[in-house]
């Protein structure tokens, strides 16, 4: 449709044109080819879409040989070097030439025959559009199934991103997995596997873009077709700054996927056409060698969990592992045998490791650990080294390969101590000695601290009241145990002060309590003096955070003794919820509560009503603005709350066909309305004369294309709807549809 171009003058147009292209060229980051055999269906499947060991055939036609298909300009094989677009090679098709997607370039070809699809029919009535199509181009192959499972990778996009979202022009495509038992359903013979991930929603431009309308397009169009594009816009990628291919948008690499029965035979048609016009063309993208058979891969991980990276086992370190994953027969339970082989001693150098791993159906992945043992020794690298045996299934026979592992030495940690200021030997309590302590090497992180002040720098000032032993530790990441060194100051005939403190219990950010300390033994009286805090034992504190207070007790012969209490502020919970508005009556919402903490819940819904229910459900009687709060606390009563303005519409929906055909074939012989969101509705039929054959107020009343109990003639009818809405609103719709016999 010319109409969707000029909306400004031609010369405009023109220029635009020329340094849009010119930008594009500079940026250029895909190549196509469709040079023969390049725009070959059957070539490009075989040679560029399939893995090296599948075997893939033309469909067999009605009689009984391959069908021929033709070589099309549509199609072409493609390369990218940007890794942003998610796939590097592969099947381009388009609504036009495939060179069309490369910047600065121009498809030329359009087929202005209309080219129906019954498949690509169900895709458009799926989104809630329709239209005659136009520039079909179709690949089919045939497949003996290898495995229970099929998947490829695609990429869709259009350059109806983004000034066409929520209009109803929608480029279509899909492919259409045609054969029995599709998921396990004995009843279904074919699927569309190009939907949203976890959705039976066809992938479209109203169904993931850029999650608003463009210019003013209702929003009610991309709703229709799914109502969660706003969240799905995730998936649509804008193609900016730098142009990868000639399109304003493209998905993610989306997985086309299904389950089949190991050795029956299918087929799958890959198709996509231009809607109601052939202007503002699209393309799929399919990735290179990913329709494959069944693998089985192993991969490494090296001491999983710890802070360095390496491509060694690390003796004494967090585990390494050995991961495995199978891609097919998942139905089927599979027993993997391993053999090993290395100079590695099992039992001396590493823990032992299992034989066989034995996946059960529906389990798609396992892992081996790979333990190294700490001796103490230095020496070369040992190798262990994984060799799967062959697996045969019923489903596909697996080759043997090998994954190998190194073992090195773990980098020890040295740790000293020492006095630095002082002498180990006092006369009087509290006289001051400054300690020092140290630590080197060791594998990954590493930390050292005294014992009596764990957070504390390396040098430590001590004021010993009696003989004190005192312990600097250090220990690295790999280690279980800490390294201790000692430094040991004397103290002549003095039985030291011993302090004593509470431990109190957890409270809430804002609160207070009472820390106390005591002491005995020394030379009374005591003085106490707590750390920015009073000359007293006992202290009430309203602390903001988690944290040590310090206090110190000096005895009536000048001794001080510093000790601490450890004073817990528990995080304050976070009240969070999201709420989701039934789609078939919107003033029936979910509310999910995600908050940090649902030890006490209470909810305020904005209309007089409440729930301590944690994930309530809330009918409300009227649409409008409401103010909904929730109040949570934890265990020790911490407390938060949150309140969200929400508002509730009421929608209607109603759908009534373009065509139908009451030839007595069973199939479209009834014409019948469809309609969400009403409370009842009229409705007449009036023939191009404006005589009236047929009226009902029954929403499921349909008309059978008879007056009198003669059949009417074929041509166009015009109906009129009187939709009575909740809350007292009339609508009126009118239209017309054709009756072919």
């Amino acid at each position: 449709m010319i109409s969707r171009f000029f909306t400004f003058s031609k010369l405009s147009f023109i220029l635009l044109l020329f340094l849009c292209a010119h930008c594009l060229l500079e940026a250029q980051n895909i190549v196509v080819n469709s040079s023969s055999p390049r725009n070959d269906p059957m070539w490009l499947i075989q040679n560029v879409f399939v893995g090296p060991n599948l075997t893939v055939f033309s469909p067999i036609g009605l009689l009984g040989v391959p069908k021929t298909q033709a070589s099309s300009v549509q199609f072409g094989k493609f390369y990218i070097n940007n890794p942003a677009f998610g796939l590097d090679s592969g099947i381009v098709m388009s609504t036009t030439d495939a060179i069309d997607a490369v910047p600065g370039q121009s498809g030329s070809y359009t087929n202005n025959t209309t080219t129906p699809s019954a498949n690509l029919s169900t895709v458009l009535s799926a989104i809630g559009t329709s239209g005659n199509l136009f520039d079909k181009g179709i690949m089919e192959f045939s497949f003996v199934a290898p495995g229970d499972s099929v998947k490829f990778d695609y990429i869709f996009a259009s350059k109806e991103y983004t000034d066409y979202t929520c209009s109803g022009y929608n480029d279509v495509f899909g492919f259409f997995l045609i054969g029995s038992g599709i998921n396990g359903n004995s009843a279904i013979d074919t699927v569309n596997l190009a939907t949203i991930p976890g959705t039976n929603v066809p992938v479209a431009i109203n169904t993931i873009n850029q999650g608003y309308p463009s210019g003013s397009y209702p929003a009610s169009n991309c709703l229709a077709a799914n109502p969660n594009y706003v969240a799905n816009s995730s998936m649509y990628n804008p193609n900016s700054p730098t142009a990868i291919v000639n399109y304003p948008g493209f998905t993610d690499v989306f997985t086309a996927k299904a389950e089949v029965t190991c050795g029956s035979l299918y087929t799958i048609k890959l198709i996509i056409a231009d809607v109601l016009d052939g202007s503002l063309n699209s393309a799929v993208f399919l990735g290179a060698r990913s329709f494959d058979l069944p693998t089985i891969s192993l991969n490494s991980n090296f001491n999983q969990g710890n802070t360095f990276n390496d491509t060694t086992v690390v003796e004494g370190c967090k585990p390494s592992y050995l991961y495995l994953n199978r891609s097919g027969a998942i139905s089927d339970t599979m027993t993997i045998n391993f053999n090993y082989s290395g100079n590695a001693i099992s039992g001396v150098d590493y823990a032992a490791l299992p034989t066989s791993v034995t996946l059960l159906p529906g389990v798609t992945n396992d892992s081996v650990p790979i333990t190294a043992f700490d001796d103490g020794v230095v020496e070369n690298l040992d190798t262990i080294r994984f060799v799967m045996q062959p697996v045969t299934t019923n489903c596909a026979v697996y080759p043997p390969q090998y994954k190998t592992f190194l073992i090195t030495d773990k980098i020890p940690l040295i740790v000293s101590s020492g006095i630095t200021q002082g002498n180990d030997t006092i006369t009087c309590p509290g006289e001051q000695v400054i300690l020092g302590g140290s630590y080197s090497a060791g594998q990954g992180v590493s930390n050292g601290w005294w014992g009596t002040d764990t957070t504390g720098p390396s040098l430590l000032s001590v004021n010993p009241a009696n003989t004190t032993t005192y312990y600097y530790s250090a220990i690295d990441e790999c280690m279980g145990q800490a390294i201790v060194d000692s430094v040991t100051i004397y103290l002549q005939a003095y039985d030291s002060i011993q302090t004593i403190s509470n431990s109190p219990y957890p409270i809430c950010p804002g609160e207070s309590l009472e820390v106390l300390s005591e002491a005995k033994k020394g030379t009374p009286p005591y003085a106490f003096q707590w750390n920015n805090g009073p000359s007293d034992s006992a202290w009430t504190i309203t602390p903001p955070k988690s944290d040590w207070y310090l206090y110190e007790v000096t005895d009536g012969c000048g001794s001080v003794v510093k000790d601490s209490v450890w004073v817990i502020v528990a995080q304050i919970p976070s009240a969070a919820f999201s709420y989701f508005p039934s789609p078939g009556y919107p003033l029936n919402v979910q509310f999910s509560n995600q908050s940090s903490d649902t030890n006490y819940v209470k909810w305020y819904f904005g209309d007089g009503d409440i729930s301590n229910m944690v994930n309530p459900y809330h009918s409300y009687k009227l649409p409008g603005f409401y103010t909904v709060g929730l109040v949570i606390s934890d265990s020790l009563g911490c407390q938060d709350s949150v309140s969200i303005d929400i508002e509730l519409k009421m929608d209607y929906y109603v759908y009534v066909p373009n065509t139908f055909t009451p030839n007595g074939d069973i199939i479209n012989d009834r014409i019948k309305i469809e309609a969400s969101g009403i409370e009842r509705l009229e409705w007449q039929v009036f023939n191009r004369w404006g005589l009236m054959v047929f009226s009902s107020n029954d929403m499921e009343e349909s008309w059978d294309g008879t007056l009198n109990g003669q059949p009417s003639p074929e041509g166009a009818y015009l109906y009129k709807l009187i939709l009575y809405l909740p809350f007292g609103n009339i609508k009126e719709k009118t239209g017309s549809f054709n009756l072919i016999r």
